[in-house]
């Protein structure tokens, strides 16, 4: 079981991606320029804020929210203009080319705003260099063995910890008063 702090890759990557799915549609909706970019990043942002690991980690799951966030968030809109919330514009006819390298541009500026909000999410908080989480212990607290026991006395030489009938430290080899 994992510690509270911290919570999988997968469900991180799942928050990331409705977070930044549903912020890419609303900007989307509201005319914002790189709006679904703009959702990646927060989305990739708030997934590593989220997942609480080191920092590669926290830029690898920017990078899937970052990947996956255009199907997200064209469910997302599909969904919204179903339920006939939005209607989209007019817009005139493009191309195929032209829609195409709209949709390519689309796809890497949400690649990289998702990257780099996991990035800047694995900046700001994870668990700092060289600490390693203790595992819990996965048995009930009665069926643990009981910590040893504390020492009763101090080495008069070294300050090892002694049990109280101990005339010669183990440690240093200095005697101990009685």
């Amino acid at each position: 079981m994992l510690p509270a702090t911290r919570t999988s890759f997968s469900v991180s990557a799942i928050v990331g991606l409705v977070i930044g799915g549903i912020i890419g549609v609303i900007l989307d909706i509201a005319g914002v320029p790189a709006g679904s970019a703009i959702g990646a990043f927060v989305g990739g942002l708030g997934a590593a804020l989220f997942l609480y690991a080191e920092r590669r980690r926290a830029l690898i799951v920017g990078f899937v929210v970052g990947l996956f966030s255009f199907p997200v968030e064209l469910l997302i809109y599909m969904g919204v203009f179903t339920l006939n919330l939005y209607t989209p514009p007019q817009v005139p006819e493009v191309t195929q080319d032209v829609l195409m390298i709209a949709l390519v541009v689309t796809l890497i500026m949400q690649i990289a705003g998702g990257t780099i909000g996991g990035l800047l999410g694995g900046i700001i908080r994870h668990p700092p260099p060289g600490v390693v989480e203790a595992p819990r212990p996965s048995a009930p607290m009665s069926m643990l063995p009981p910590p040893p026991p504390r020492p009763e006395k101090y080495c008069i030489q070294c300050g090892a910890g002694l049990a109280k009938e101990t005339a010669i430290c183990p440690a240093c080899g200095a005697k101990q008063p009685a």
